[in-house]
Formats: C-alpha cells, sequence, structure tokens
C-alpha cells in the first residue's frame, strides 16, 4: 500500500508537472483548431458549389457535409486525445525526476512559452492555463518574490541606481541575451549586466504576459514597483525604465497611472529608455486589423479571418499604439476601422526620455525606411514623431541606427554605446 507522503509527494509532483500536461494538450487543441478550420473553408467552398447546381443537388450536398464534419471532427478528436495523453505520460515521468524544472525557466521552453504568451497571452490568462505568465522580477532564470528578503536574497549586489528591463512582445527576459555570444564572447551578457560592470546600475529584468493589454501590463507594472522600491536592500537614489518595443508602451503606461495615482516611485524615475517602441503604432498591426476585415467578406475565407481574429488583445493594441484602458473598453471589435487617434498620454515629467530607432536602410527618411523600418517597427513611430500625432520626445535624446533590425536592439554593440553614453554619468 502506498504510503500517504508517497502520495502527497506524487500528486506535488504532477502538480508541477501540469505545464508539461497542458502544453501537449494545446498542441492538441491547435491541431483541432486547424482542422475545424480547414473544414469550415471546405463546407463554404462546397456550399457555394452545390448551390450553383441547383435544387437537384440538395440531397448529395447534405450528404457530402454530414461525411466531411464526421471525418473533420474525428481527425480532432484523435489530434487532442493523443496530445493530452502525451501531456500525461511525459508529465508522470517528469514528476518522479528531482532536477524537473518547469518549462518557462529553461531556455528553450522559456522562449516558447514567451512567443505563447504574445500570441495568445489573454486567452491563456482567460482559461487559467498554468502557461500563462505574470509579471515577475527575474533573477538568474528564477522568479524572485517581491519582498525585503527575497529581493535581498536575490541581489546580493544590490545599489542604489537602478535599472529595470522590460522586454517586448512575445518575448521574455531571456531576449535581452540575443546573440551575447557572438557579441561578446559571453552568453549571459546583456545591456543591463554591462552597465552594471562599467556605470554601477543594478539591472532588474521582468517578464511578464506581452499578449494582455498594454494598459493590464502597465497597471501590473506600476503594482510590482510599488512593490518593489521599498522592498530594495537599500534606499533607491534614482530609477531608469528601459523598454524594448511594447516594453516601452508598457512603461509608458504604468507612469501614466502612477502620475495620476501620484505614486512614490515617481520621484525617482529620472530616465526612460524606449528602444524601438512603436509610439504611433505598428504597421503590420494595421495590415493585420486590415486584413481581418477583408477575409470576413467572403463565406469561404471567414473561417480563416476569425483564426486571425483570435490573435490575443496585446497585438491589437500595437495598431496606434493604445496605452490606456479608455483606448479600447469603447470599442466592441478591435479589429474594426478605426482612424488614427489624434493625441497620445502625455510623457511622464521630471523624467529624461531617451529613444532609439533602427533602420535596415541607410537612411531614416526616404520612402522604403518609412515602409520597412527596422522590419517592424518604422523610425517616426520609434521617435514620436508623425504626421498626426507627435510625442514630443526630444531630437538631441533620440539616436537612428542604420542597418539594425528590430531585435538587434535587444543586445547589439552600437546599441549599447548609445545607451551607455546616456545613462553613464
Amino acid at each position: 500500500m502506498m504510503q500517504p507522503s508517497a502520495v502527497v509527494g506524487q500528486t506535488a509532483g504532477m502538480a508541477a508537472t501540469s505545464d508539461v500536461r497542458e502544453a501537449a494538450a494545446l498542441g492538441g487543441r491547435g491541431i483541432a483548431a486547424g482542422t475545424t478550420v480547414v473544414r469550415d473553408v471546405h463546407v463554404a467552398i462546397a456550399r457555394r458549389a452545390f448551390g450553383l447546381a441547383g435544387p437537384a443537388a440538395r440531397p448529395a450536398h447534405v450528404l457530402h457535409d454530414g461525411i466531411s464534419r464526421g471525418v473533420y471532427a474525428t481527425v480532432g478528436a484523435a489530434a487532442r486525445a493523443a496530445s493530452a495523453a502525451t501531456g500525461i505520460a511525459i508529465a508522470a515521468r517528469a514528476a518522479t525526476d528531482p532536477s524537473y524544472r518547469p518549462l518557462r525557466d529553461l531556455p528553450r521552453g522559456s522562449v516558447a512559452i514567451g512567443a505563447l504568451n504574445g500570441a495568445w497571452g489573454d486567452l491563456l490568462g482567460r482559461t487559467g492555463s498554468p502557461l500563462a505568465l505574470t509579471m515577475t522580477v527575474r533573477r538568474n532564470d528564477e522568479d524572485v518574490p517581491v519582498t525585503p528578503a527575497g529581493v535581498a536574497r536575490a541581489f546580493p549586489d544590490a545599489g542604489p541606481d537602478v535599472a529595470v528591463f522590460l522586454h517586448g512582445l512575445c518575448e521574455t527576459d531571456l531576449a535581452w541575451r540575443l546573440k551575447a555570444r557572438s557579441h561578446y564572447g559571453d552568453p549571459q551578457s546583456t545591456h543591463g549586466s554591462r552597465l552594471q560592470a562599467e556605470c554601477g546600475l543594478t539591472p532588474v529584468n521582468l517578464r511578464y504576459n506581452t499578449g494582455l493589454h498594454i494598459s493590464d501590463n502597465g497597471e501590473h507594472l506600476y503594482q510590482l514597483l510599488m512593490d518593489l522600491v521599498p522592498s530594495w536592500p537599500v534606499p533607491i537614489s534614482r530609477l531608469t525604465l528601459v523598454g524594448h518595443s511594447m516594453g516601452g508602451l508598457v512603461i509608458r503606461s504604468a507612469c501614466h497611472i502612477a502620475h495620476e495615482q501620484n505614486a512614490p516611485w515617481v520621484p525617482l524615475a529620472k530616465r526612460v529608455v524606449y528602444l524601438g517602441s512603436p509610439h504611433l503604432g505598428a504597421p503590420l498591426e494595421i495590415g493585420a486589423a486590415t486584413l481581418t476585415r477583408a477575409l470576413r467578406r467572403l463565406p469561404e475565407t471567414r473561417p480563416v479571418a476569425d483564426a486571425l481574429r483570435s490573435r490575443s488583445v496585446g497585438i491589437k493594441d500595437l495598431r496606434f499604439g493604445d496605452l490606456l484602458a479608455e483606448d479600447w473598453t469603447v470599442l466592441e471589435d478591435l479589429d474594426a476601422h478605426r482612424p488614427e487617434p489624434t493625441t497620445s498620454p502625455r510623457l511622464l515629467e521630471g523624467a529624461d526620455h531617451y529613444y532609439v530607432g533602427a533602420t535596415l536602410t541607410r537612411r531614416h527618411d526616404t520612402v522604403a525606411a518609412r515602409v520597412i523600418g527596422d522590419a517592424l517597427v518604422p523610425f517616426h513611430s520609434a521617435s514620436g514623431n508623425g504626421k498626426v500625432r507627435r510625442l514630443g520626445l526630444q531630437v538631441d535624446r533620440g539616436r537612428h541606427l542604420s542597418g539594425l533590425h528590430h531585435f538587434d536592439l535587444l543586445n547589439h554593440p552600437r546599441v549599447y554605446e548609445v545607451i551607455r553614453e546616456w545613462l553613464a554619468d
């Protein structure tokens, strides 16, 4: 007879490996969802073809639809069942392994879960999935409890000059190490670690669910800083916020909330650095919304539109850089046509704001550069200087870097040179 302690240990182990089961089940549901899209397109095309044949084709149409739906349902159910069984088997084996680490704490698993959260993070959060990320402080690839004891244990080298780093869409805190080995010969080297070694700043990396609304993540960042600042081992004299892509928008959202709430950390926030942040929106999301509307018009393409429509609200917020809850709560359909807003929330007063915008092309003021930008964000959006909106970022605190793409901003030596120039006293 199994001892109670063994039962408890096994139960705890299975709970710890729930992410494995969920990942496998999610894969099965993804296959089933893809099968459903193919089925609906197939049925829509058949409906049009049989409709042209007239009433005489009605019996064949009914028979065709019945067989087709049954086949697709069988394939989808089999995919879900097989994936679930695989997940249970892998989780059972992992539960007995004392060295097991959750997927989100493994380098490759973290990258995959970051991408998954970016694409469908709002859905994962609503359904309570163990794969849904929350906003956490990270140190040595582990979550840090934001308590005085937890922070002191994780940051024995804590100094009064703190730099908080927020990654972008579909990324995690590991993104800051991109190409570290090839650039610096050290796979762990980041903007933050080099700033600590050369300028005395203590870097704090965060990880969060990029599929949530930017305003929701702004609220989470505001609250995390409310907890982190008083928990820091030494009094903080200066707070620097650095955001890549969406991370910069989350910072602006949090600063807006903090200003409204007169948060105690606002006077400490002396510097904000935006690395390729789409302050005025991202053309790819504008195109995705337009394509979604176009595909809805025909029954044959409507299933594809529904699949595209399922992308996360975090992605949809990037169309025009929506930072605040009131930017989206008044909208019934986030993909519906709407004009570009004419105003943007003000930058945090009392802080110096810096930006870096990259382009694949040599110049940033050409038509090609305006369309392509750094492959994801055009320079006018990164600099907050558009035809409809102007954010007010100062030109002498901005930098254009040619020949770099969006993800080079995470850890490229040329980018670091600029950041160091700004942040070194």
